[in-house]
């Protein structure tokens, strides 16, 4: 296998009437569109060869527009340019439009070689706005999809016409090919459709494709995330090796060729058959309206401090981020809450009625409830600490085991004893044997082991302390100040786990039980407090009560 600057190496004197349009050619047009080109065209010209670009891409003039900077775009650019295949064709039609408000970022060119034009969609850039448009296709049509039906219908005339796109772009070439007046649909010879979503079935009617299955190609890598999102349902889908592994197996310069065409995988990979189950029953699960809130909300906090790209999102801003998320609605803390337990426990811990959740939360948003419970768990730990400490590392281990023993277990049921998407849980149900065994035979393991659970821990506690109840949530500004309080230390105690030498865990532990047990002391004198308060009322009320009475009495009287 080879990469696709040897195909173009190899084919690269030849032109398209010699050997035809084919899957490589729409691969390398699809990343030829990821260049900003609007430089190139700041002269008025109305068309520039592919040629003619390499001097400003070269010069870092016409920037690559993608997340994550550049993965063997520029050398796949280069040697396009260079060839007397692709560099002779003619660019036209560039259009790139980015704005944040409404979100949109829509990007589209045409290369015309002498017997046929090639409409060429790019996919996601690193802008915020363009992966916001993205996630917005779980729920409403977008305006990049309207954009691209409008630019298909404007430069589609006379001769043969290819249609290709990569990711989001590929998701907007099947919306505009499924979208064309039959009159211009006729003269599009075919479609590819490289790595993209398909259409949400609550949004669009999926039996769209069936207009274009006959003339369309879906190209997908061996690891694929994104072109199983709302899967296309094209016949003609075509699965290909990549030099990358994992979810960056997305990248088109990636992609492998064997004898002049793309190299062919029998099927997907089984770790990515897995997470495209777990993610699309993740996006079911959720009803389309919440979808609306959760992504509107989650890109809000992303760019609340002007940031416009991912790649603007440095440390300090990551920080101002979380802090930001304690701000989220139920809606989105439930989506949120949902992807953890899908990812890893395979959906096994079931949810609750609603009426149930009700009643749990107010059980345990008592402050009666929540004093007892930080007291008893702080005595419990001050006069254990020592024996509690290896005491807890060990049952937390031993259930973990469990865990993973019954859903691999429930798995292999699942399968018929097929091991496809098995590997990721036999290692992580070797690797907590492994730590399990490591307690008995290895010095120093219970405490290694154990500060690390209660780092985790504490650390859990205080995301749910701060995020999870959220501060901006309590209505009692004593309240919001202890909730606050709590974290910062849960924070302190759990970062405090990860580094303490073995000789004063216990030390650092009992301080740890002090401050909980303080803690839950200051819920109970809450509470103490505002029962008082609210009896004083009640008794106010019932004096006025009986005072009105008795002088409606007297007044009855005299009548």
């Amino acid at each position: 296998m080879e990469k696709l600057t040897d195909y173009i190496r190899w084919i690269g004197d030849l032109d398209f009437r010699v050997f035809p349009f084919r899957d490589a050619d729409a691969v390398i047009l699809a990343n030829i569109s990821y260049f900003d080109l609007s430089p190139v065209f700041s002269d008025g010209k109305t068309d520039h060869t592919v040629a003619d670009c390499l001097p400003m891409i070269e010069a870092g003039e016409a920037k690559l527009m993608i997340t994550g900077g550049d993965l063997g775009n520029h050398d796949l650019f280069a040697s396009a340019a260079r060839s007397a295949r692709f560099g002779s064709l003619r660019i036209s039609d560039y259009e790139d439009v980015l704005r944040t408000d409404p979100p949109l970022q829509f990007s589209a060119v045409t290369f015309h070689a002498p017997d046929f034009s090639v409409i060429a969609y790019r996919g996601t850039d690193a802008s915020i706005a363009g992966w916001r448009e993205d996630c917005m296709i779980s729920f409403t049509r977008t305006e990049a999809q309207e954009l691209s039906l409008k630019y298909a219908e404007r430069v589609i005339n006379e001769g043969e016409w290819y249609i290709t796109g990569h990711s989001k772009g590929a998701n907007q070439a099947q919306y505009a090919a499924c979208m064309l007046p039959d009159e211009q649909w006729e003269k599009v010879k075919h479609v590819w459709l490289l790595d993209g979503p398909g259409f949400c079935p609550e949004v669009m009617d999926p039996r769209l494709d069936q207009r274009i299955d006959a003339k369309t190609t879906r190209i997908i890598p061996e690891y694929d995330v994104v072109g199983m999102l709302f899967e296309p349902k094209i016949t003609d889908t075509k699965i290909v090796y990549s030099s990358r592994s994992g979810i960056t197996q997305h990248a088109l310069c990636s992609w492998m060729v064997d004898c002049g065409s793309l190299s062919s995988a029998e099927k997907n990979s089984p770790g990515s058959m897995r997470l495209n189950r777990l993610m699309n029953d993740w996006i079911e699960s959720i009803p389309q309206s919440d979808r609306t809130v959760f992504i509107n909300e989650l890109f809000d906090v992303l760019s609340a401090d002007g940031s416009e790209s991912l790649e603007e999102l440095d440390m300090d801003r990551l920080q101002s981020v979380l802090i930001r998320l304690t701000g989220i609605s139920p809606t989105t803390r439930k989506a949120l809450a949902k992807l953890p337990n899908r990812l890893f426990f395979d959906d096994a811990i079931p949810e609750l009625p609603q009426t149930k959740t009700e009643k749990l939360k107010r059980i345990f948003s008592d402050l009666r409830v929540q004093g007892v419970g930080l007291i008893a768990a702080g005595v419990i730990l001050f006069f254990l600490s020592g024996v509690l400490f290896e005491l807890t590392t060990v049952i937390i281990l031993t259930a973990l085991a469990g865990v993973q023993t019954v859903l691999l277990v429930r798995r292999l049921i699942r399968q018929h004893g097929k091991l496809d998407g098995m590997r990721g849980r036999f290692v992580l149900l070797g690797v907590i044997l492994a730590l399990a065994a490591s307690l008995f035979f290895k010095e120093h393991a219970v405490f290694l082991i154990g500060s690390v659970l209660y780092g985790i821990l504490s650390l859990a506690l205080a995301f749910y302390t701060v995020v999870k109840k959220g501060l901006k949530r309590e209505k009692k500004s004593f309240l919001r100040v202890l909730n606050f309080i709590e974290g910062a230390v849960s924070t302190l105690f759990g970062l405090g786990y990860l580094v303490i030498p073995q000789s004063i865990v216990w030390k650092f532990t009992i301080a740890f039980a002090v401050c909980g047990a303080l803690d839950g002391l200051l819920r109970l004198g809450c509470w103490t407090v505002k029962y008082l308060i609210r009896r004083s009322k009640e008794k106010a009320i019932a004096n006025e009560t009986l005072h009105y009475g008795a002088a409606d009495n007297e007044q009855g009287v005299v009548s």
